[in-house]
């Protein structure tokens, strides 16, 4: 079975939250006989180099509403590879030469290329996977309104993406969700398609290395908080954990803040007017490598979870889990893991003042102690444990199976 992947971004050096878990339903294929391929299209602004392989395409705007609002490059990618001649065949050659058994469509915004490709007859007899991250709409909203983008040009971004999602669900022969929430969005479409719930998982820790400047950091002492550059990450952070401010923290080292999501907290109008005082408090590690980050986490007190906003699956959530150190999480933090919300170790908060007091608790309490059953239950969010027990690859040839020879053995 040949599974050809579509989505925004490149996979072959995985940083973000979309592209790992890309790249680990990619090695779970490759890992159970099936081969897989992925190609995008991608923002050549963030992403080139080694980032990028030779079945990636850098972007470039249709124009339009495209040009004129902002964050809406992802939508635009569709349009672009199905509208312009270089890029369509860029992705017709791709199709001719695997010849993919299974679309799966990471996310929706590639939809009009996948659309196009099927009016061609490039696609014909080809099961379609609609692999979502987010219901996407509300997600886009939040993000445009924080940017102060006017009502009406958020109106025109989300309705759009309302629609190619709702096109790529009714299209779909198999729907992959990341949460219960977004299983029950598509069944509430009325989409005829069986839906899989997979939630986010994690990596399995590798090496650990000390990064510069990691001896500031006093060893099972600190919180980590660990974000891209993401607007939800940087909102949440200053909501939950600025709002309240860092003064009744001690004047040592309680944070080691990673990804890129410092460089927006650092700038925020909660952090900088204080920066004098709170740098005592607070460590920025604005780009990590995974190394570092793990000889971060590993010798820290727990993780904090401050997440305000947005949809899907947190992969951090599943990385600080499995890490067997205190969690304090927001609900949102904590959707698809609500099943962990009582366990040792996991504190909720739904306010800034419990998250604050929580923090609190955790720096002046003691280290967490777990037993041998309560990690191995965490230890079910390493990817390769969750995705061997998701029945993904059964359900896909399930959904192809009233198609003759649709898939191959």
């Amino acid at each position: 079975m040949n599974i050809l992947s579509l989505g925004t971004y490149p996979i072959a050096t995985p940083i973000h939250g979309g592209q790992r878990r890309v790249s680990n339903l990619g090695r779970y294929y490759k890992a159970n006989n099936t081969s897989f391929r992925y190609a995008s299209v991608y923002m050549p602004g963030t992403y080139g180099g080694s980032a990028v392989t030779a079945d990636d395409i850098p972007y470039a705007s249709p124009g339009g509403m495209f040009s004129d609002i902002p964050f809406i490059d992802d939508l635009g990618s569709g349009v672009f590879a199905a509208q312009n001649e270089a890029p369509l065949n860029h992705f017709r050659k791709i199709v001719e030469d695997f010849e993919p058994d299974v679309i799966q469509l990471d996310q929706p915004f590639m939809w009009p290329l996948v659309d196009k490709l099927q009016q061609l007859g490039d696609l014909s007899s080809v099961t379609l996977v609609y692999s979502s991250h987010n219901h996407e709409a509300p997600l886009k909203r939040s993000i445009l309104e924080a940017a102060g983008v006017t009502s009406d040009k958020v109106k025109r971004a989300t309705s759009l993406i309302e629609a190619v999602e709702r096109d790529a669900v009714d299209a779909a022969d198999l729907i992959v969700a990341v949460s219960q929430t977004e299983a029950d969005y598509y069944r509430a479409l009325g989409c005829g398609a069986p839906v899989l719930t997979i939630r986010n998982g994690t990596d399995r820790p590798g090496r650990s290395r000390r990064p510069y400047e990691g001896g500031e950091l006093p060893p099972g002492e600190y919180l980590v908080f660990v974000g891209s550059a993401y607007p939800p990450n940087v909102t949440g952070f200053t909501n939950f954990v600025l709002s309240e401010s860092l003064y009744g923290l001690p004047p040592t080292k309680q944070l080691a803040v990673c990804g890129g999501a410092a460089d927006g907290i650092f700038g925020s109008q909660e952090y900088l007017p204080h920066a004098s005082s709170y740098g005592d408090r607070v460590h920025f590690f604005s780009r990590p490598s995974d190394p570092e980050l793990h000889w971060i986490q590993e010798r820290s007190k727990g993780t904090i979870l401050p997440i305000s906003s947005g949809g899907g699956s947190n992969l951090k959530t599943a990385e600080a889990l499995c890490g067997g150190k205190w969690v304090i999480a927001t609900p949102v933090a904590l959707r698809s893991f609500e099943d962990f919300e009582k366990e040792k170790g996991v504190l909720v908060a739904r306010t800034p003042k419990q998250f604050r007091d929580a923090m609190l608790d955790v720096l002046h309490g003691p280290q967490l102690e777990l037993t041998k059953k309560q990690l191995e239950k965490r230890h079910t969010l390493y990817w390769d444990n969750l995705l061997e027990r998701s029945g993904l690859i059964a359900a896909i040839k399930k959904a192809a199976s009233p198609m003759t020879g649709k898939v191959k053995a």
